[in-house]
């Protein structure tokens, strides 16, 4: 199991972070809700089960994403729109032969936002725009539709990135950025394990030569 996927799990299994605080690999030890003598109702317990498992998804989604990506410096953009409005995270990733180079943090919160929008009166997006050791810069995307990422095809992208997302004003595309069809993001299969058992932390299900 990665340092990542292990990080997930301590941070997830009925932990808040204090969102002021600096998320560095040494401090993201957040601390447990308070204890309560009030036994939870069976609604209580069937929405934490039920948070725990879109978590898990995202994770899953998040992980094989993570895997399609080639050598090069990475930026991931994840947008969800919510009822209660639009989130959007973005980390820096660098893939170089079997590595791959992130913060654990950025991580942590582009899942939460695909998890929000696989709810279901949410949709949402993951862009990723890499810069190759050739220099060629493109970019790719995938829509958060039916609890999973649908790679979207060049035109698609093309035309996100030829909109003003704030006024809807038409933009120019960024010159000499190539926007390619995504491919295919492969849901993870199921391992037989206790199907009542949390799976915030997924097994490492990535290729032997990406693991750490």
């Amino acid at each position: 199991m990665s340092e990542y996927q292990d990080h997930v799990r301590q941070t997830l299994d009925g932990m808040h972070p204090d969102p002021g605080d600096d998320l560095s690999m040494d401090q993201m030890r957040w601390a447990a809700a308070p204890a309560s003598n009030a036994v939870p109702d069976e609604a209580t317990t069937a929405a934490v089960a039920e948070a725990h498992a879109l978590l898990d998804h995202a994770t899953d989604a998040y992980l094989a994403l993570v895997d399609l990506l080639e050598d090069g410096d990475h930026r991931v953009v994840a947008t969800a729109s919510t009822p209660q409005g639009v989130l959007t995270e973005c980390q820096e990733l660098t893939v170089i032969g079997d590595a791959v180079v992130l913060d654990e943090a950025e991580a942590l919160r582009v899942t939460v936002t695909v998890a929000a929008a696989m709810v279901a009166c949410s949709t949402g997006s993951v862009v990723v725009r890499t810069s190759a050791p050739n220099g060629v810069e493109s970019a790719r995307g995938w829509a958060v539709r039916h609890g999973w990422l649908r790679p979207l095809r060049a035109p698609e992208i093309r035309q996100a990135y030829s909109v003003d997302t704030e006024t809807g004003a038409p933009l120019d595309p960024p010159p000499g950025l190539e926007f390619r069809q995504a491919e295919r993001v492969p849901r993870r299969e199921a391992d037989g394990s206790d199907e009542n058992a949390s799976r915030t932390a997924p097994p490492d299900n990535r290729p032997p030569n990406r693991r750490n």
